[in-house]
């Protein structure tokens, strides 16, 4: 089962590398690899991966995409938990962060993708989850369904794609009322996934010792 995630987390890669050059990678853990991309529009492109396969039989990845503040765009957000023949969790969206009015191609695009998918299980979400993200959030509990799996990486890799080609041909929006709203939306996204105790607690239970995943989740949510 994780081999298909493991090779849509080689399609992200290469996908960032590709707008954005090469990454800066950090192995603050020996199964814990991550990668930072930046380029003159995206602030942060994120990919980190906990490869547990061996250990625990397990692997578990995060990927976010935030744009700079002058190309403000929703955050694009992929998590998924799995083990060889089953995904506990998988979690996607593009969560908003400007007005309605300010159309993005992406989101639109996002919630068609999107739409017609239902997964086996569901899963409620919490409080501090519903604060951010979006109405049409991809929310997939334990499943084995190799169909589902197909349509989940499906809709990762055409989003990533839709939004790494919407920041790409954006102009500059100089708005300071803009530029604010969109700022102040990351750091309530942040602060928001930093109540995320069961994906800290998930970490720890892969091996990471909690000091080290206290101190990585301020590098995750760095807004």
């Amino acid at each position: 089962m994780w081999d298909k995630f493991i090779e849509l987390e080689g399609y992200m890669s290469t996908m960032m590398e590709g707008f954005c050059g090469l990454p800066r990678s950090g192995h603050g853990h020996p199964n814990h690899i991550n990668k930072f991309y930046k380029s003159n529009k995206v602030d942060l492109a994120h990919i980190s991966v906990i490869d547990m396969r061996e250990e625990k039989k397990m692997w578990m990845m995060h990927v976010a995409c935030y744009a700079r503040p002058n190309y403000p765009m929703p955050i694009y957000g992929f998590d998924v938990i799995c083990g060889k023949n089953k995904v506990t969790g998988c979690f996607h969206d593009m969560s908003p962060t400007i007005p309605k009015l300010l159309i993005s191609t992406a989101a639109e695009e996002f919630k068609q993708t999107v739409a017609p998918f239902v997964p086996k299980r569901e899963r409620e979400l919490p409080e501090w989850a519903k604060e951010i993200f979006s109405g049409s959030m991809v929310v997939a509990g334990a499943t084995d369904e190799p169909r589902e799996i197909d349509n989940l990486c499906h809709m990762g890799r055409e989003n990533m794609f839709s939004w790494f080609s919407e920041v790409d041909a954006k102009e500059p929006n100089h708005m300071p009322n803009i530029v604010q709203t969109y700022n102040n939306a990351l750091t309530k996204y942040c602060d928001n996934q930093l109540k995320n105790t069961n994906s800290k607690n998930v970490m720890i239970s892969l091996g990471l010792e909690e000091e080290y995943v206290t101190r990585f989740k301020r590098i995750q949510f760095p807004y």
